[in-house]
């Protein structure tokens, strides 16, 4: 740096020192709220009865919370100001508190946001309503509760994220939590369908909703806030004499890969086993590495393990309880593999619809015509020029509209823009080799996909899955 660039880092060191370890005052809480989510902090009710006494809770509230899908700013939020449902603190006779000399806010107030929740069960793709409040409900404001929160030198930073707390109001249908609406498991919470819950089971999905309208302000919405109950993990410990098993008793085991040496279908395969940490065997036995020049593929043997005749498609055997399953084509054992270990390791597939979406533009592009083009035995030597800058293109879209979809936001250096590789690097990886063993000018007709290349053969799931003769070899497929 230069002697200005550390003049200037030192000034702003003493200035974020000069507002840590203070109190924040009410006006600087309501400069500092950026805005606002609707957030489920989900509670484990029998676990936090039990812990409450007397500790209180603890483990019981710190295991999931869930926001909603966008921030609503404080801007966005001021036409809908209101008075809370209590009118004033601490001077309506019915025991509320009055606020102490630091907390007390003239212009004490809050925002007109409709809340409801619902419980959609497993067996139904219908959601039922089972309470409504409203954020005037809340006594303290978010301002009172940040100023209370930082009230023993707390530092706040960008980005912190605080909770209300339930908010409910006077009413059965106002309360805000299965507990006060089942009265501690007295009363049944009825669903569309006669369903009853008194507390919530392993299926449901909780689905919150929040908005604010008025005539002639039209309506600001907060999109949902939803989650869904799945049945607990085993406790990692059977018994203090079984330290050594497996935290956790996985449904499927017993991995083994068939296909051939050539396959970049197997690359992306052994790729996505990577990203789950799922060990297996592969070239212990025969059928697993064919040859291609002996026209193994057609053998019985071959067809007793691959139900594809004359194709040497990549194939996935493992247990399944007692039974043996094998299952064929590389993007179906991929999509299996998210699914089956969903709890582990990494994801080729986001969860969220559209980025998903486009990575699965990609890996079809490629997986219907490059595939064909560049890697099977019967076109081999045919090299499919357009569609990989068909790729090309779409990777290079894929990354601009990620970094102008979020007002600035950063585009991570993978395929689609991410941080984190997915299944359209996982594809992209071995359609490279071979168009360099074809001999392509890869430098102009695809330096996106260059870039991005540098950046997934440094990653893990990379490194250590690329076949042993890749170097010397040229890949085919099914």
């Amino acid at each position: 740096n230069t002697d200005n660039e550390q003049q200037q880092d030192q000034q702003g060191e003493q200035e974020q020192q000069q507002h840590r370890g203070r109190p924040l005052t009410l006006s600087e809480a309501q400069d500092r709220i950026f805005g606002y989510v609707l957030m489920n902090d989900w509670s484990a009710r029998d676990i936090q009865k039990w812990e409450y006494v007397p500790l209180g809770p603890f483990t019981s509230k710190n295991f999931a919370t869930t926001i909603s899908t966008w921030v609503v700013t404080s801007m966005a939020l001021e036409p809908f100001r209101c008075e809370t449902s209590a009118g004033v603190q601490g001077g309506g006779g019915g025991g509320d508190p009055t606020p102490l000399e630091y907390l007390k806010d003239p212009n004490y107030g809050s925002f007109d946001v409709n809340l409801s929740v619902s419980i959609q069960p497993s067996s139904t793709s219908t959601a039922t309503q089972i309470c409504s409040s409203n954020l005037k409900h809340m006594y303290w404001s978010s301002a009172q509760q940040l100023v209370h929160h930082s009230v023993t030198g707390c530092p706040m930073n960008a980005g912190d994220l605080l909770a209300s707390g339930t908010i409910s109001g006077k009413e059965q249908h106002n309360f805000g939590s299965m507990l006060e609406l089942s009265w501690r498991g007295s009363r049944e919470v009825v669903l569309d369908g006669g369903e009853v819950r008194k507390f919530l089971k392993d299926g449901d999905a909780v689905i919150m909703k929040g908005w604010c309208q008025r005539d002639g302000l039209g309506r600001v919405g907060f999109g949902q806030c939803s989650g869904k109950v799945l049945p607990a993990i085993p406790f990692p410990y059977d018994s203090p004499n079984k330290k050594d098993e497996s935290a956790v008793k996985e449904r499927y085991t017993n991995f083994k890969l068939y296909g051939c040496g050539m396959s970049s279908c197997l690359w992306t395969v052994r790729i996505a086993l990577a990203a789950k940490g799922i060990p297996y065997e592969y070239d212990t036995h025969a059928p697993i590495n064919i040859n291609l020049d002996k026209k193994a593929q057609t053998s019985d043997e071959h067809s007793s393990t691959n139900t594809m005749q004359q194709q040497v498609p990549t194939a996935l055997e493992f247990t399944d309880g007692g039974n043996v399953v094998r299952i064929t084509q590389s993007l179906a054992i991929i999509e299996f593999l998210e699914t089956a270990f969903d709890h582990r390791g990494g994801r080729l597939l986001p969860l969220d619809p559209v980025a998903r979406a486009k990575v699965k533009e990609i890996t079809e592009v490629i997986n219907s015509g490059m595939t064909q083009r560049l890697q099977n035995s019967s076109v081999l030597g045919m090299i499919d020029e357009e569609r990989l800058r068909e790729v090309e293109k779409l990777v290079a879209d894929s990354r601009s509209s990620s970094g102008s979809s979020g007002g600035g936001a950063s585009v991570g250096p993978f395929a689609t823009g991410s941080f984190g590789p997915t299944l359209a690097d996982a594809c992209i990886a071995p359609q490279l080799h071979n168009a360099r063993r074809f001999g392509v000018d890869l430098e102009s007709l695809c330096p996106t996909l260059l870039e991005v290349e540098k950046k997934f053969n440094d990653h893990p799931w990379f490194q250590n899955t690329k076949p042993k003769r890749c170097d010397g070899m040229i890949f085919r497929d099914d």
